[in-house]
């Protein structure tokens, strides 16, 4: 038995939680440069404003509705997930966190409870959520992940925000109302597909042909077949698999057309990901960095390319991730271009206990570890950002627009929240 845990809006919850007067507004929250809407509250949802569209073509529509529009708080959404987690992991033995906002529990230790006790408990866990976080969520209970999915679709909609698909007649009832690319793991096309032939609900998806399931979605779709049969063939990973590469990019606020202003950029990426692999225990073997132009302004000239380097030894030393880095991005630099965006990748990663020795080079520098640890000290006491490299830059003109940021309540001791008694 599974239950997914799914906060409600979950950009928009995060705000609410520290400025109540959101409350009952149309609140959108926006993309990097403040570009689209990637978050939306129940009342933007009603009034037409659609998931992704760029924020100047629904503008007049949400401020003539009253409504308000924020940049991304990530810091902020980041630490009140794992809040979440955390009354989670209290909570319940095996959880899965699938991603910033949902989890999936393992419920097989609850089984005795039988269908009213799991309703109740998840009822009180869910009560437990938004005392400690301020965050409501809905809770999903069926047998298969897939399943459970489709519960939490029902739960958003009713009243208590739990919903419980265990008998075959709710499961019934509910799959026959589901659109097939409602179903997790179905996209667009392929819902276009399936409805070719014929297929328009999970329920028909449930019922169908599994030769013509394979041959159009492949293994995956029969697994998801046999899920929504309440076969369970998706298990619980409370143990993530290692992780074997990673991306730190974002778009610039304003072109960037130097070498100078690139060199900052991509060593501020670097930086970011050797924190976040010390952070993992991980170290890199290879570290590339790219670059790309504007492809949405056609009329200028465009220019995309990459480069890697194998490191000597692996390390997760952020003087060398900027050394590599930047040496990566200078082989691909092109003058005459208006640049929106750059980034590291890193890849073949392993943990910081399995080095591969070399033999003409130090296996683990500890002066620069130290150095490390101390810099992770103050910038997880202080704030992201407190003590950095030089070579990050001073000014950033090209940084993230944010201007429409709140506060980052939680994660900055200049910007933590002042009340005042009266």
């Amino acid at each position: 038995m599974f239950a997914l845990v799914d906060c409600n809006c979950f950009y928009v919850s995060c705000e609410r939680v520290f400025n109540p007067s959101l409350e009952g507004k149309p609140v959108v929250v926006l993309s990097n440069n403040d570009g689209c809407v990637v978050a939306r509250s129940n009342e933007a949802k009603a009034i037409g404003i659609p998931m992704g569209v760029p924020y100047f073509k629904c503008k007049s529509l949400l401020q003539g509705a009253g409504g308000i529009a924020l940049s991304s708080n990530y810091e902020l959404y980041g630490d009140l997930s794992h809040r979440v987690y955390e009354v989670l992991f209290d909570s319940v033995p095996d959880v899965e966190v699938y991603s910033i906002d949902e989890c999936f529990l393992g419920m097989s230790g609850f089984a005795h409870l039988g269908p009213d006790g799991l309703m109740e408990f998840c009822s009180s866990l869910r009560a437990r959520i938004l005392k400690l976080t301020g965050i409501p969520t809905g809770i999903g209970i069926a047998p298969t992940k897939v399943l459970s999915k489709a519960a939490n679709r029902v739960a958003k909609k009713s009243e208590i925000g739990v919903a419980a698909l265990i008998t075959h007649e709710i499961r019934d009832r509910t799959l026959a109302k589901l659109e097939v690319e409602d179903i997790w793991g179905i996209n667009k096309r392929l819902g276009a597909r399936l409805r070719s032939n014929g297929i328009v609900t999970a329920a028909h998806l449930r019922d169908a042909n599994e030769s013509l399931i394979k041959q159009i979605m492949g293994i995956i779709g029969v697994r998801i077949m046999h899920e929504l049969r309440g076969l369970s063939c998706l298990p619980l990973l409370a143990i993530a698999p290692p992780q074997k590469n990673m991306v730190c990019s974002r778009s610039f606020g304003q072109p960037v057309t130097t070498l100078e202003q690139m060199h900052e950029a991509i060593a501020f990426h670097a930086a970011r990901a050797a924190a976040k692999l010390r952070h993992r225990g991980l170290r890199a073997s290879v570290i590339g960095a790219f670059l790309t132009t504007n492809r949405f302004k056609s009329i200028e000239p465009q220019y995309s390319n990459s480069a890697t380097i194998t490191l000597p030894t692996a390390t997760n030393s952020t003087r060398h991730f900027i050394q590599y880095a930047k040496l990566c991005i200078s082989a691909i630099f092109k003058d005459g271009y208006n640049y929106k965006k750059c980034g590291v990748s890193i890849n073949e990663l392993s943990s910081v206990n399995t080095v591969q020795l070399d033999l003409l080079s130090v296996a683990v520098n500890h002066r620069d570890e130290k150095l490390m640890s101390v810099i992770d000290d103050l910038n997880r006491r202080y704030g992201i950002g407190t003590v950095r490299f030089a070579s990050e830059g001073i000014g950033r003109p090209w940084k993230t627009r944010s201007d429409m940021r709140s506060p980052r309540y939680t994660s900055c001791w200049d910007e933590l929240m002042v009340v005042s008694a009266y």
